[in-house]
């Protein structure tokens, strides 16, 4: 292991106030399959997300899901709190609200991810937390296709403010309205996630997804 990441996660190891916030509640209409039971390396690509989650060794992992018993159930080995979003068809805003209640006393640091983006690996988390590591008072945003997204760790602060959104307005909205707390990280691998068949078809061809 190279010494700057077995730094890192000594020092993640000591930091106790990091958790990690994993939004899995969408239906995939334009998918027509739910992309969280996609296989990645024989797992579902929510699985490997979870994965990805606990490497980070956060305090805690909260995963919001829908009400398919199948994503929940396939995560029943792991670390982690599920909570199913009961208006999941509603939009984003929804589970980044639940989420947010559940971290209400969370002071520290909050990972956000999703689960439709093959291309997100440990050594990119692992880089994400580093700059928070630096930088803890700021927001760390990845940046591509010329705007910003998640991955994201985000204050608790701004977690909170999510309160205020509805429908399918996200963490992008809020982070938008404050650009001087912003560390923009590139991450131009990212700007693939899977809505589409056609995105499905791509991803397999391309050995993302089995």
């Amino acid at each position: 292991m190279p010494n700057s990441l077995r730094s890192t996660l000594n020092e993640i190891d000591r930091s106790p106030n990091l958790a990690v916030l994993i939004l899995a509640a969408g239906l995939s209409r334009r998918l027509g399959q739910p992309k969280q039971l996609l296989l990645k390396n024989k797992k579902p690509l929510i699985h490997h997300i979870a994965e990805l989650a606990i490497g980070l060794n956060p305090y805690s992992i909260v995963v919001i899901t829908n009400s398919r018993v199948e994503i929940s159930s396939c995560l029943n080995d792991l670390p982690l709190q599920l909570v199913q979003n009961p208006q999941a068809d509603t939009g984003m805003a929804s589970s980044l609200k639940i989420g947010a209640e559940c971290l209400k006393d969370h002071r520290g640091s909050v990972v956000i991810l999703g689960v439709d983006q093959p291309l997100l690996d440990a050594d990119y988390l692992q880089q994400l937390v580093q700059y928070s590591l630096q930088q803890p008072a700021m927001n760390i945003v990845s940046h591509y296709a010329q705007t910003i997204g998640i991955p994201a760790i985000v204050q608790p602060e701004l977690l909170q403010q999510t309160h205020n959104l509805s429908g399918d307005s996200g963490l992008k909205k809020l982070l938008m309205q404050q650009p001087n707390t912003l560390i923009k990280v590139p991450a131009p691998q990212l700007v693939f996630d899977i809505d589409t068949p056609e995105d499905l078809i791509h991803a397999r061809q391309q050995g993302w997804i089995d």
